[in-house]
């Protein structure tokens, strides 16, 4: 075991610092010296944003979700597997909204672009007045579409 001074920390960041980030996998453009929280020792160099979202990750899950250290892992894999598994096709209302308010955000060129290829016809586009309409329009036909999924599923 060694103490690794703060005087030294930078010398051993530059020393032990990888061409890319171990957890994003990107250059590293800022790098940074994690450690663990509850040990207190290096565990590597990796970006800062990859370090802040694995606090985030960390905090989290001993303070919320009262998990044991050694748990940790096996909670991210799990997640992972989670987050890969295949999409329900099924909306929800949040998700719904969240997709209205990133469309209404978006140029009205690209919101034109966007009603044209969920099928909207031409008089609904020149009908809309204004982003609220397109805003609007778009709603109708996402719910549409997840409707009549749903519809081909259940027949």
């Amino acid at each position: 075991m060694t103490y690794l001074p703060q005087n030294k920390l930078a010398k051993w960041r530059e020393e032990n610092k990888p061409i890319f980030c171990p957890i994003l996998g990107t250059k590293l453009a800022n790098p940074v010296v994690d450690h663990d929280h509850k040990t207190g020792e290096v565990r590597g160099v990796i970006d800062n944003n990859a370090n802040a979202l694995l606090g985030v990750c960390e905090r989290k899950f001993f303070s919320y979700c009262s998990g044991k250290p050694e748990d940790l892992p096996r909670v991210l894999r799990d997640m992972a597997s989670y987050l890969e598994k295949s999409p329900s096709m099924i909306l929800h209302p949040v998700g719904l909204n969240q997709l209205c308010n990133r469309f209404a955000k978006l140029p009205k060129d690209d919101q034109l672009y966007q009603l044209y290829c969920f099928g909207a016809k031409e008089s609904e586009i020149n009908a809309c007045k204004n982003n609220k309409q397109r805003k609007s329009l778009y709603r109708t036909l996402t719910k549409t579409k997840y409707e009549r999924y749903t519809t081909q599923i259940t027949d």
